[in-house]
């Protein structure tokens, strides 16, 4: 997949950049606006330092939600160039691939080959998520979420700076429905456009938050989307062990990075289930 389909997948990828360059440069006309003004509206004097420390935590978590992107779509969990010995205890036989496949790898028709420990396709970014790149599709929605609630809360600032002489009705009417307060006349462009900004990376953030939410319970479970909804929990070895399955050696550093080197622990062919409970033996009794 990352080579032939690389064309297709550099597409979002080369979106998400512009949407995060455009991002970066709407919140350094925030930060240069905030500059000037206090919390009560007034103009501060001149010589105020730029924040750069703000901009610089921007950058490092649009840099690392990238970084991540781009990693999940080049690390291919299909089971291209993956040895497999025959069919084992468990595999299935895909008859589009025409071969056996081990337990919870299934065949994805948007990439046309079978996918070690499959989860979804994601539209978005043209891939699938599986064995490989599971951690960095985590990373992606933490540092995506940080990022669009970082330039949420700035640019809601700036909202409530320009509509101080405004009441708090129309200040909540700006950020919910910022087109209609613009038509009617409500509003500057320059407001509409922050009051947009806003919302958008608050939609944007609800979006990553909720996936983040879900999947980082899965990971917990050790569980993929199918085990899910089918109520499978053979390979939920406890929640450290779990953890490692999915995010490697490492699991509690590459949060920070995607250059962490984290080894996953398997191979993506075979894995580990808990032991069956064993029922207690019950004494019969001579009547």
């Amino acid at each position: 997949m990352a080579g032939n389909g690389w064309g297709r997948n550099a597409v979002p990828l080369c979106a998400g950049a512009v949407l995060g360059g455009a991002l970066v440069l709407e919140v350094f006309v925030v930060l240069f606006q905030l500059r000037h003004e206090d919390g009560d509206g007034h103009e501060h004097e001149k010589g105020q330092p730029f924040p750069f420390s703000s901009l610089v935590s921007l950058l490092f978590l649009l840099g690392n939600a990238l970084e991540n992107a781009r990693r999940f779509i080049t690390a291919s969990p299909s089971t291209r160039g993956v040895m497999l010995a025959g069919a084992g205890q468990g595999w299935d036989y895909c008859y589009s691939c025409q071969t056996h496949v081990p337990p919870r790898c299934a065949h994805c028709f948007s990439c046309s080959v079978c996918v070690l420990r499959r989860d979804h396709h994601c539209t978005l970014l043209g891939q699938c998520l599986g064995y490989q790149n599971y951690r960095y599709f985590l990373c992606l929605l933490l540092h995506g979420a940080a990022a669009l609630l970082f330039g949420c809360l700035l640019n809601a600032r700036v909202v409530m700076l320009l509509q101080q002489e405004g009441t708090p009705v129309r200040t909540v009417l700006l950020l919910v429905v910022p087109w209609l307060m613009l038509l009617i006349g409500q509003v500057s462009f320059t407001t509409f456009i922050y009051a947009f900004v806003t919302d958008v990376c608050m939609v944007g953030f609800l979006f990553c938050t909720g996936f983040l939410l879900f999947h980082a319970l899965l990971t917990l479970r050790g569980q993929t989307t199918k085990e899910w909804f089918e109520g499978d929990r053979q390979y939920n070895l406890g929640w450290r062990s779990n953890l490692q399955d999915v995010l490697g050696e490492r699991w509690y550093l590459v949060w920070l990075s995607p250059f962490i080197a984290s080894p996953l622990p398997g191979d993506g062919i075979t894995f580990q289930t808990r032991k069956p409970k064993s029922e207690p033996l019950i004494k019969s009794r001579d009547c």
